[in-house]
């Protein structure tokens, strides 16, 4: 686990521009993720290759301090409704934004509370040698567990801290930065303050009072509930968004009382949980539990078997909340019991939203009051919907069905429509797991303007 992520300084160089720190940190440096070296390029004017670059040490470890608690626990927002990453969410997840004139491996780095994915975007192979004398070699997209890429960074930055001591550089401004990371780090207050200023996507002391208002909140419906709609928010609308869901879950009169709740629990109690798997993984083994204690096999699931399973009457789709700005579970007395909050105005999306929630109080242990089900990127929003797609679509099912099948764009197109149809979900979710079971190529997906699902790594 400990070696999926490493930095490593292969060799010290002498350097001859720059600060004192940036010139005695000189350094042939490698990445690796797993089996794949981010480091690995072309060395033009050299005609070679090599797996490290030339770059400055003490740089990319300022960098990596400087982003530590951003990259830690900010999550990817490509799914909010303004469907792109901000230009502030770049300099801070983006190795490329370094600066110093060093051309730096195109890594991204983006952390879903528990793992840290790690992509990676090899240059074209016939961009115009002008631009640049190396050209890095590798693409791939890589999810490992978050406790190695922090051992990782932290072996780094402490060696390049004792190139500075012995070079008699003691007093640089990393030296004070990382002090300060890890007083941040041993304390649980300080720690509990910089996550929530990294879900919403601010530095460190950047909102003093939005993060203290944040904390109040925690009171009122819950610790993990905040996490999650901070990283689903902005500094600018969290506040708004909070209100509006409070006013809201007011007004919820859905109430819902799940089936063998009891049972499930039990049988799920050597499946692992949020923190110890890949949450597309648990997700599915959640949804199969579920699936199976209900006697529903693999067949659709008709919106008369959902309200039998949930003691609800057959009109409990048609109650929507569009005044609410996300969707939300309301825990209620018992461990079985969850008032429901929708917002999707199409009835395939209701479903989906609803077993979201279903799945999130089932799969996610937490004493909460709130359960919220946001477009963020976090592990448990992850969970969420993978748990949806198994539950309304087993990916075995299409497996079982289509896994000697070739289909061209055309065949996807029509199949996948049919088969949402059939199990009453959206296209997008039969395209996502058509792709999961290697039963069609991603690059399709282009083809329909979708992309790869988030629960897919």
């Amino acid at each position: 686990m400990s070696d999926e992520f490493k930095i490593e300084v292969n060799d010290w160089l002498p350097g001859t521009i720059g600060a004192p720190e940036t010139r005695e940190t000189t350094a042939e440096i490698s990445i690796q993720v797993n089996s794949f070296y981010a480091t690995e390029v072309e060395d033009r004017p050299a005609r070679s290759v090599r797996k490290s670059v030339r770059v400055s040490a003490f740089m990319l470890a300022y960098w990596l301090a400087s982003n530590w608690w951003r990259i830690r626990w900010e999550p990817e927002k490509r799914m909010t409704k303004v469907n792109f990453q901000s230009i502030d969410w770049g300099l801070s997840h983006e190795l490329a934004s370094s600066g110093g004139g060093y051309v730096w491996p195109p890594i991204t780095l983006t952390s879903d509370g528990y793992h840290m994915s790690v992509r990676c975007e090899g240059r074209e192979k016939y961009a115009d040698e002008s631009l640049s004398p190396i050209r890095y070699l590798n693409s791939f997209s890589e999810m490992i567990d978050i406790s190695s890429f922090e051992a990782g960074v932290s072996k780094f930055i402490e060696q390049v801290l004792s190139r500075l001591d012995a070079r008699e550089l003691r007093d640089s401004s990393l030296h004070v930065l990382w002090s300060e990371i890890r007083t941040e780090r041993s304390k649980e207050p300080l720690k509990a303050k910089r996550k929530l200023e990294a879900l919403l996507g601010v530095d460190p002391d950047e909102g003093d009072e939005l993060v203290k208002g944040l904390l109040e909140w925690q009171n009122k419906v819950g610790k993990l509930a905040i996490q999650e709609v901070a990283a689903a928010s902005n500094s600018n609308d969290v506040k708004a968004t909070l209100e509006g869901m409070f006013k809201a879950a007011k007004s919820a009169r859905t109430s819902a009382r799940i089936a063998d709740y009891g049972r499930i629990k039990s049988l799920l109690a050597d499946k692992g949980s949020l923190a110890s798997g890949v949450p597309w993984r648990f997700g599915r083994e959640v949804a199969s539990v579920v699936r199976e204690v209900w006697g529903l096999g693999r067949k659709p699931i008709k919106n008369r078997d959902i309200a039998e399973r949930l003691n609800l009457d057959g009109k409990f789709l048609t109650g929507v909340h569009s005044d609410t700005p996300m969707a939300i579970g309301i825990g209620g007395g018992q461990e079985d019991q969850l008032k429901l909050l929708l917002k999707r105005a199409d009835p395939n999306g209701r479903r989906f939203v609803l077993s979201r929630l279903v799945g999130d109080h089932i799969g996610v242990d937490t004493e909460d009051h709130w359960k919220p089900a946001t477009y963020s990127m976090t592990a448990r929003q992850k969970f969420q919907r993978a748990f949806a797609a198994e539950f309304l679509c087993p990916s075995d099912e299409l497996y079982d069905r289509y896994k000697d099948d070739n289909w061209d764009v055309d065949d996807v197109d029509e199949k996948s429509l049919e088969i949402g149809k059939e199990f009453q979900v959206s296209q997008q979710v039969v395209l996502n797991h058509l792709v999961n079971r290697d039963l069609i190529d991603s690059s399709l997906l282009k083809s329909f303007g979708v992309q790869p699902a988030v629960y897919s790594q």
